[in-house]
């Protein structure tokens, strides 16, 4: 997510700075750095950011270009909770895929390292072998 994407979501829906700050209970000099991709974004954070801004949590973290939502109710009302926990809950489950996915990689990762280096031993293994003395080896 780009604070770009932000900037542009906010001023879509004639947001300030300031009035997303205190929806999200921070300064405005901290909003700020958020869109200016200054500082990180808790989990929670997005949740409450996607709620405010009226899209998807998932579309925040995309790389595309934001899609833009035109809500049947007036912008400065509040969803459900219960939609607010379900979004924050998604984003849960989208960085624990992340995480799990990197996990995955990074055992991937360790195994063929771990073959590679039985290779290399071979290797040597047998170039120790080619290269040792002819006595040594007429002797075996």
């Amino acid at each position: 997510m780009t604070g770009q994407k932000l900037r542009v979501l906010r001023e879509f829906r004639n947001y300030s700075q300031e009035y997303i700050a205190e929806k999200l209970g921070i300064t405005q000099n901290a909003y700020s750095r958020i869109e200016n991709n200054q500082t990180k974004i808790t989990a929670e954070r997005l949740g409450r950011l996607a709620v405010i801004l009226n899209i998807p949590p998932m579309e925040l973290l995309s790389d595309k270009e934001p899609v833009l939502h035109f809500a049947d109710s007036p912008p400065h009302t509040s969803p459900k909770e219960d939609h607010w926990k379900e979004m924050i809950e998604n984003t849960r489950q989208l960085y624990g895929q992340v995480i799990c996915s990197k996990d995955e990689k990074i055992a991937f990762l360790e195994n063929e390292i771990h073959t590679l280096r039985r290779e290399r031993d071979k290797i040597i293994h047998l170039i120790e072998k080619l290269t040792a003395p002819a006595a040594v080896v007429g002797a075996s």
